[in-house]
C-alpha cells in the first residue's frame, strides 16, 4: 500500500513539473527530467522511512536502515559503472588529435636545424601525397605501411643536406615530435614507421652534397579535403613551435 502511495506521490510530482509548472521552469533534456524525478523519489522514500521508523522496533530499524544503505552502495555502484561506460564510449568516438594552440611561434622548415641543435643539417619542405600504403612500390620491397579502413596516409617530405662535410643525425635518440597541423584545425601524432628514409625513425650519415629525401607519415579519415597542411614540432622538453610548410 505504502509503494502505491509512493509512487502516486512521484507520479503526482512529476505532472505537476512537467505540466502545471511549464512556464515557470525551462525545458529540461532527459537526464535532467531523471535527475528530478529522482531527487523526488528519494524525498518521498525518506518521509516514508522516517515516518516507518516511528513504528517499528529497533531490530525492524536496524534492518530497515541496511538495506537502505545497501540500495544506496548499489545505486553508487550502477552511477559509477555508467560514468566509466561514459567515458569509454567518449574515448572510442575520440579521434587521435589535438587542438591546435595559436601561441605557437611561426616558423619556416629551414627554422629546423636551429630548433632541434643540428646546423650542419639544412632542411627543405619537398611535398606531400596522399597513398593508402607506403611505400607505395612496396611489392618489390616487401614491407609496407597500410593505412586501417576508413583512413589514409598523408606522407610529407623533408629534404635533408648536409651544410658542410659528412653530418651525422640521430633522430631516434632525440625523438623529436613531428605533428601535422590539418587545415589550421587539429594536430596528428605522426606514425613511427621502421622505415630507413622515415625522419622520426632515421639515424645515419648525411654525406656532403648529398640531398636525402626522409618523410613523416600521418593516418587521417580518408574523407578529409586537406586545404592546408603545417607541422607543429616539439623537442627536448622545448616549446613547441609552428612549420609553415606553405
Amino acid at each position: 500500500m505504502k509503494r502505491k502511495i509512493i509512487y502516486s506521490l512521484i507520479c503526482f510530482a512529476s505532472l505537476g513539473l512537467f505540466a502545471g509548472c511549464y512556464n515557470a521552469i525551462p525545458e529540461m533534456t532527459e537526464e535532467e527530467e531523471i535527475k528530478v524525478v529522482r531527487y523526488m523519489a528519494d524525498a518521498v522514500l525518506e518521509h516514508d522511512v522516517n515516518y516507518q521508523a516511528r513504528l517499528l522496533s529497533e531490530e525492524e530499524k536496524a534492518i530497515a536502515l541496511e538495506e537502505e544503505k545497501q540500495k544506496a552502495e548499489r545505486l553508487k555502484q550502477i552511477e559509477e559503472e555508467e560514468k566509466i561506460k561514459q567515458e569509454e564510449k567518449k574515448a572510442e568516438n575520440t579521434p587521435d588529435d589535438v587542438p591546435v594552440s595559436e601561441a605557437q611561434k611561426v616558423y619556416t622548415v629551414d627554422k629546423i636545424s636551429e630548433y632541434l641543435g643540428t646546423e650542419d643539417i639544412a632542411y627543405e619542405f619537398g611535398g606531400y601525397e596522399t597513398l593508402d600504403k607506403y611505400p607505395k612500390d612496396s611489392d618489390s620491397i616487401g614491407f609496407a605501411f597500410t593505412a586501417s579502413d576508413g583512413n589514409k596516409l598523408v606522407i610529407v617530405k623533408i629534404n635533408a643536406s648536409s651544410v658542410s662535410g659528412d653530418a651525422y643525425v640521430d633522430f631516434i635518440t632525440s625523438n623529436p615530435k613531428f605533428k601535422a597541423i590539418i587545415n589550421n584545425n587539429v594536430k596528428v601524432p605522426s606514425s613511427k614507421v621502421p622505415l630507413d628514409d622515415v625522419l622520426n625513425f632515421y639515424s645515419g650519415t648525411i654525406a656532403a652534397g648529398e640531398v636525402k629525401q626522409l618523410v613523416l607519415i600521418y593516418e587521417i579519415p580518408e574523407d578529409t579535403l586537406i586545404e592546408t597542411l603545417d607541422l607543429s614540432l616539439s623537442a627536448f622538453g622545448k616549446d613547441s613551435i609552428k612549420i609553415n610548410l606553405q
